[in-house]
C-alpha cells in the first residue's frame, strides 16, 4: 500500500467519537513508524538479507568530491536511515549506477584501521569499503571513475520520510502475542478493543424461565 492508505487504514480502525482530535495525523504517523522500525528488526533478527525488500533506493548525483582535508570520499545519506545492529545499519546496499559485480562492502573503524590502512590492499582490489554513520557515508578505496558517476543507495528509512505516495511495504510478520501491524499501531496508541457486554447466557437463561411458567 501507499503511505497515505497505510494512515488512512489505521485511522478507521481509531474510535470515531474522539473530540479532542487526539488522533492528529501525525501521531497517527509516529505510531506506524514505531511499530514499522520495531518490525523491521524482527525481519532483521530472522534474516539481515530479508531487509533488502523494505528499502528505497536513491542515486547520489555526481560527482562525488573527496573531502579536502581528509582525502576521504564522502556523501551525506540522502534520507534519514533506521539504525540496525550490523555495519551496514540502514544503508542495506550501495552500487554503481551499471551496478555491476559486488563491489561495495560495509566495514566498521576496526576493520578500515585493520584492513586498509597501511597495507596493499588500495592496489591489489578493486572493492571499496564504506562506513555509516547517522549523517554521512565514508568511502575507503573510492576509485575516481566511480565518484565521477555517482552511487545508487538502497536505504531503509522511517515512516515519515515517505511521501504519501510512495509505496510502504509492511513485513508480514506478527509478535509473540501473535498481533498484527495494526493491532501494534492501535496499542501504541492506547486503544483499548471495547469490552463484550453481550450475555451470551440472558436468552439461555430466560428461554428456561419461561419454560417453568
Amino acid at each position: 500500500m501507499i503511505k497515505k492508505e497505510i494512515r488512512s487504514l489505521i485511522f478507521n480502525e481509531l474510535p470515531k467519537l474522539d473530540k479532542t482530535n487526539k488522533y492528529h495525523p501525525r501521531v497517527i504517523d509516529a505510531a506506524i513508524e514505531k511499530v514499522l522500525a520495531e518490525m523491521y528488526n524482527d525481519v532483521f533478527k530472522t534474516s539481515p538479507l530479508g531487509l533488502q525488500r523494505f528499502t528505497k533506493t536513491y542515486t547520489v548525483t555526481p560527482p562525488i568530491f573527496a573531502d579536502a582535508t581528509t582525502g576521504l570520499y564522502t556523501i551525506t545519506l540522502p534520507a534519514a536511515i533506521i539504525p540496525f545492529p550490523d555495519k551496514a545499519s540502514g544503508v542495506r546496499r550501495i552500487s554503481t549506477y551499471a551496478q555491476g559485480g559486488l563491489t561495495f562492502f560495509p566495514m566498521d573503524a576496526r576493520e578500515v584501521d585493520f584492513v586498509m590502512s597501511g597495507s596493499n590492499v588500495n592496489t591489489v582490489t578493486a572493492k571499496i569499503g564504506y562506513i555509516v554513520s547517522q549523517t554521512q557515508i565514508e568511502f575507503y578505496n573510492m576509485t575516481a571513475a566511480i565518484a565521477t558517476v555517482g552511487v545508487r543507495t538502497d536505504l531503509v528509512i522511517p515512516f515519515s520520510v515517505y511521501i504519501d505516495t510512495d509505496t510502504v511495504h509492511v513485513p508480514e510478520v506478527t509478535d509473540q502475542q501473535g498481533n498484527t501491524f495494526i493491532d501494534r499501531v492501535l496499542k501504541v496508541l492506547g486503544v483499548i478493543p471495547p469490552v463484550d457486554l453481550m450475555d451470551d447466557n440472558r436468552d439461555e437463561v430466560q428461554k428456561q424461565s419461561n419454560s417453568g411458567q
